[in-house]
């Protein structure tokens, strides 16, 4: 492991730093800006979850439309590109207070550049320089997400308490475009092709030659969509808790500086849960993973519904951890074992797109069942058990999954068989 880091710690910490200022675009982080929000434009939780709605659900298509620019786009110049949008998309976020037409056009630069194309240019990256060791480098990469969710809410809580809300989101504009773009940069300034650090990488791997789908061909493969059912549940959960996290903590009489607290919790059982998981990729593949990475999150979204006790936060989040970690690790190997890397780009564009969908429809559905009196703790245990009957559905299909590799090529190398 070490002589791995050691050749390859520009790219991996490239990488990794894209993972972690993704975290201006993530809903944790702006979460904590909610009341602040909803307050000055005198917004509902329906009103203001419609409106991250609508951006989230218009940088889902731009990255369906754009996302393959990563196969076409050195991973340098696509960072650069991306966090200097991120950086203007977060300025502007500062003035949101101001007007709805200024909170919907930040909200889409944010969840475009930071929740959609951070981690897409990263993961898509990864998954291309690394063939052998994948899973290890995914793992590695992917810890940028753990790292910023444990580091960037209580820096956030602490700017927001003593500076406010404009203070917050222009100072992160500055960290951005001052900090973040020149260290990438440099990192990335030197491409790297598989196995140009590490000579033994290719050894053993023949199925990136046989197996390269286009996304044309993938989109006709029922397995893609059954495999987005379990793929797209950690997203789709995760936004709604955190999204709702104040209003959580207000149900359950729970302090939100521990609900903000807990997040290293959550933040460390990610970083423990990615590395097992990268390990165990390498060993057995990611498709025998797909079929339990969910149970840890399903459990943790069932807890609320039982207990009043705040001692159960920690837990709650511990558990969602695990699963998330495994899920960063997990979808960046999945969709090269499954269909190659030649058009990784492309492929992982289409199920990011799936995925910020989900996100997108998150806040806006669960903010209406809240207005309508759903209880929130329960809309949770809902979810958890739909995440069982996921896994379920995972475990299921391992044959077709296993034969998408083995025998079953896209048509176009059909025709040229």
């Amino acid at each position: 492991m070490l002589s791995f880091l050691t050749r390859n710690a520009r790219w991996l910490a490239g990488g990794l730093l894209l993972c972690f200022f993704s975290g201006f675009g993530q809903t944790y982080f702006i979460s904590l800006s909610n009341e602040s929000i909803r307050t000055a434009l005198d917004l509902s939780h329906a009103e203001f979850g419609l409106a991250y709605s609508i951006a989230t659900l218009a940088s889902a298509f731009t990255v369906a439309k754009f996302g393959h620019l990563a196969d076409r786009w050195s991973p340098r110049r696509s960072a650069a590109i991306v966090i200097m949008c991120l950086g203007l998309a977060a300025f502007l976020m500062s003035f949101s207070i101001l007007s709805v037409l200024i909170l919907v056009p930040a909200l889409y630069g944010l969840r475009l550049f930071g929740q959609g194309f951070c981690g897409h240019v990263a993961m898509t990256s990864a998954g291309k320089w690394f063939e052998r060791n994948r899973g290890k480098a995914v793992s590695i990469v992917g810890l940028g997400f753990p790292l910023s969710e444990m580091t960037m809410p209580v820096l956030a809580a602490g700017v927001l308490s003593l500076a406010g809300f404009q203070a917050l989101w222009a100072g992160g504009a500055g960290v951005l475009i001052f900090s973040a773009l020149p260290a990438i940069f440099l990192l990335l300034r030197k491409d790297r092709l598989p196995g140009s650090a590490d000579p033994h990488e290719n050894q053993n791997v023949t199925s990136e030659v046989l197996n390269n789908w286009r996304r044309r061909d993938v989109m006709k493969r029922v397995e893609f969509y059954l495999v987005l059912v379990a793929v797209l549940c950690p997203p789709f959960m995760n936004t709604a808790f955190f999204f709702h996290q104040q209003h959580l903590a207000e149900i359950k009489s729970w302090p939100i500086s521990m609900m903000v607290g807990s997040m290293t919790v959550f933040a460390l059982a990610q970083i423990a849960s990615s590395l097992l998981t990268g390990f165990l990729i390498d060993r057995i593949g990611s498709k025998i993973i797909l079929s339990v990475y969910l149970m840890p999150l399903a459990i943790g979204l069932t807890i609320p519904a039982f207990t009043e006790s705040s001692l159960v936060i920690p837990l709650v989040l511990g558990f969602m951890g695990l699963s998330n970690g495994a899920a960063a690790s997990l979808l960046g190997a999945l969709w090269p074992e499954l269909f190659g890397s030649k058009h990784l780009g492309e492929i992982r564009a289409l199920a990011y797109a799936a995925m910020v969908a989900s996100t997108a429809a998150s806040p806006l559905l669960t903010g209406v069942l809240i207005d309508v009196g759903v209880r929130f703790d329960l809309q949770l245990a809902c979810c958890g058990a739909f995440s069982l009957l996921a896994s379920a559905l995972m475990f299921l299909i391992q044959p077709n999954l296993r034969r998408l590799n083995a025998s079953l090529l896209p048509n176009e190398l059909k025709q040229k068989s």
